[in-house]
This record gives structure tokens, sequence and C-alpha cells, in this order.
């Protein structure tokens, strides 16, 4: 049985871009498990080949195993549930491939070791998959010890083939893949590095984005190496037919991509963010920005059975999903998309529910929400928390008009909303659907600044 696997980052293909410490490790291998796709990238087979042979010393024995790869199904057409749900499954079909190959190996081969393009970290799954096979046998009893050894990433070799850093004094790097790309996009993330793009998903991107700079490489460290960089609609096409040429020539193309949005692109791209704010306080209540250590109360807010009965889905958050919605509300609040408080009594320092401001329509407008948790209903809280951030929004975030709705028969939430001082502007039929599949009417309130500016609402 095998003691120790090693993982090996051997950059992008030219043996001069393997690290010292990754060539000192091809050479204590004895068998290195590689995945046989069954593509024609013969190309890349001949140079992990000629890594292997220029670094690996010629007295040190060691043989390649190419183990076949299961069948991983067609991510394009799966959703992000299914798509997360196909690659387990493929990681648990590769586990259990690779385990079969070492468990047969012989008695002199105690070291396996796995080649990975660029760099192990970056959008590979073996580390994954060899820390799941480590775990088995630890399960059975069998010590492995495995190591990870860097590699030059790809995003690291666009850079430099640009002589460019890949990022700007004080500004954030934000890496993903082109699966995520449109969906995610906006010119506040900083510059952004795609890898893992079988469709060139920026493209979606130019009539939106046009002044963006493109920073493309395909087949980097490579004798076949191309290269474009320009605004974003004036090469995109350029980019496109390389592509095409490049796959007809070699039947597959490895590409990394930069976009970086021009400077103040952020800040015209769209709202600007929410401004900063102590907490706000009447005595009674207190409410303030969320943190990610709310996501309790998040939760809590929202799993109730009255929650619940009001809400569209009727479906309760999950810890990870009230984590990660948490865990957003700062960047939310920077974009300038929703500002999120949580309600605290004062009192106690509890948390006791949540209000969100979100911009939403027509410059100027606010859509409120807000939910108090079982145990502080019936003392004025909602009606308390109105107050506050609605005089926070007309003073000091630039809103003019506030506007919420609740279901008709959701009588004490329009109670709250009146008395805080928004006024019902009517009723629009069947609007809001219910979890039963059923729909119900909406009573729709606002509150504007001159409203606001007219009477003081009251504190008690």
């Amino acid at each position: 049985m095998i003691d120790r696997i090693r993982i090996i980052g051997i950059g992008m293909g030219d043996p001069l871009q393997v690290t010292g410490e990754a060539a000192r490790a091809l050479g204590t291998v004895d068998v290195f498990l590689v995945a046989d796709k069954g593509d024609a990238k013969s190309d890349l087979v001949a140079a992990r080949q000629a890594v292997c042979e220029a670094l690996i010393p010629a007295d040190h024995a060691y043989r390649v195993v190419e183990v076949p790869d299961p069948r991983r199904g067609p991510d394009a057409e799966r959703d992000d549930t299914a798509y997360g749900r196909g690659v387990r499954d493929w990681h648990a079909a590769r586990v259990d491939a690779y385990a079969d190959v070492i468990e047969s190996l012989g008695d002199g081969e105690t070291t396996v070791g796995f080649l990975v393009w660029g760099d192990p970290a970056f959008y590979d799954s073996t580390i994954r998959v060899v820390d799941a096979l480590v775990q088995r046998w630890a399960a059975e009893g069998l010590d492995v010890d495995h190591d990870v050894i860097a590699g030059i990433s790809a995003p690291q070799l666009l850079a430099a083939r640009h002589r460019i850093p890949l990022n700007r004094i004080g500004a954030p790097i934000h890496i993903t893949t082109g699966r995520r790309l449109v969906d995610e996009y906006d010119p506040a993330l900083g510059d952004v590095v795609v890898m893992l793009d079988g469709q060139l998903a920026c493209a979606e991107l130019a009539d939106a984005f046009p002044d963006v700079e493109l920073y493309w490489g395909a087949y980097l460290g490579t004798p076949d190496e191309l290269l474009v960089q320009g605004r974003l609609a004036d090469v995109v096409d350029e980019v496109r037919r390389l592509r095409a040429e490049a796959r007809e020539r070699h039947g597959w193309v490895m590409d990394t991509y930069l976009l970086r949005p021009p400077v103040g692109a952020a800040e015209s791209s769209g709202p600007s963010g929410f401004p900063d704010t102590e907490p706000l306080g009447d005595g009674v209540v207190t409410v303030r920005p969320v943190t990610a250590a709310d996501w309790e109360v998040v939760r809590d807010e929202h799993n109730n059975e009255e929650s619940l009965r009001w809400d569209f889905v009727g479906r309760p958050h999950t810890d990870e999903r009230a984590r990660r919605l948490a865990a957003q509300a700062r960047r939310e609040w920077r974009l300038g998309r929703a500002a999120r408080f949580v309600i605290v009594d004062a009192a106690t320092g509890q948390g006791a529910g949540v209000i969100n401001v979100m911009r939403m329509g027509p410059p100027g407008l606010g859509l409120i929400g807000y939910g108090v948790l079982p145990a502080f209903r019936g003392r004025g809280f909602t009606t308390r928390a109105l107050r506050l951030v609605s005089r926070w929004a007309f003073d000091e975030a630039g809103i003019d008009r506030l506007e919420l709705g609740h279901k008709a028969d959701n009588v004490a939430s329009g109670r709250a909303a009146a008395k805080a001082g928004f006024t019902p502007e009517g009723r629009l039929r069947q609007r809001l659907p219910n979890p039963d599949g059923t729909r119900s009417d909406e009573i729709y309130y606002a509150f504007v600044r001159g409203d606001a500016q007219d009477r003081t609402p009251p504190t008690g």
C-alpha cells in the first residue's frame, strides 16, 4: 500500500515555468496517475511528458498510469443545484477509480503523484479527490500522508504576458467561472478573472459594459499561446474568431481572461452605496446595520409560523442560507442595493427582528420590508423601527419615497405601517403568491419626503 500522495502543480506546460519545489517533488514519485479523458488533447500529453523528461532525474524510475475519467455529463444544461450535485457525483466516481488503481500498485510503488496544470488551488478537483481518498483509508486504519506543491497559475501567467498587475491600488480581485459571470458581474467587483469559460461568457457583457478592458490569453505558456487586449466591445469578435480557429486546429481551447472596468465605472454603473450610519434608537428599540453575526436573527425572524404564513413560498431558511444572507448584507449596503438593519430590544440588547430598505424602480424610490420575532410582537417594535429607518432614509440616504405592501389578510402589518406614517394607496389584485399556489391581494402604502417634513413622527 502507498504511504504518500503528492499533488504537484506543473504550470502551464513549459518545464521552465515549473517551480524548484515542484521539480524536486517530481523526482520523488514512483507512479503518476493522470486522468484519461479520451479526447484529442495529444499536445497536453506531450507537454506533460516533456515536463517529466526534463525535470525528473534520469536514474529515477517512475511510470505514468492513465485512469479512465468517469463521465461528467452536460454541465451547460444544468442549473446551479444540479451542477453542484453532478460535480460531487463525478468526484465520488473519480475517488473510486483512483482507489482501485492505487490499491493494485506494486510493493515498491509507495509514492503516488498527481500532476495538475497551473496551480492545484485554482478550479481543480484533485485536492478534493485526494482528501476523500485519504479519509477513506483513514477510516480503514491506514495512514497516508499527502501534500500540495504550488505551481504557476493561469492568472499569474496571463498578467505576466500582458505585463500588468492583476489588481489596481486598493482594489479587489474577483475570480469566477464563465458559468457564473453574466449573473454576478458588476463593475463594483473590481478586476474580474474568469477561468473555465467554454462559451466566452464575456461576449454577453459587451453591450452593457462596452468600455471594460479585456485581457485574454489562450494556451498560455505553450508555443501556441494567443493574446488579445483591448476594449471589450472592440475586441470580443476577434477573440471569438481566434477561439473558433484554435478549437478547429486543436480540438479544444484552454483560455483565461481578465475584465478590468474603467476608473470610476463602479460609481457610474448604478446607485452609490448607502451612507454609513451609527445605530439609530428611540430608547425602546435600536436599529443598526446587519452583520454576519446576526444570522440567527435573520433565520429566526423568517422561520416562525406567522412569518412563513405570509411568505411567498413558505420555506424556512437553512442555517447556511441565513449565514449567507447576513454575510452579504455589508456588500449590498456598500453597493447601494439594500440597507439591511437588525432591530434590537434596547433594554436587553437582544435581536428582535429585521427591517430592510431596498432601492428598486425609479431613482429615489425605496421598498421597505420588516419582520419581528414572535417574542417581541405586540410591543410596538415594528412601528418604532419603521419610524427610525424612514427618517434615516429621507435625511441620510437620498430616498424621496418609501413603499411597502402586505397581503390583504395581514392586518397587523398594515396597522404598524399606518402608525409609522405610511398612507395606503390602493389594493393590487392577486399580486402576491402564496405557498399553496394561490395568490393574494396586496395592500400598498407609501411615505414620501414631503409627508415626513410636514409632520414629525411621534416616538411613543
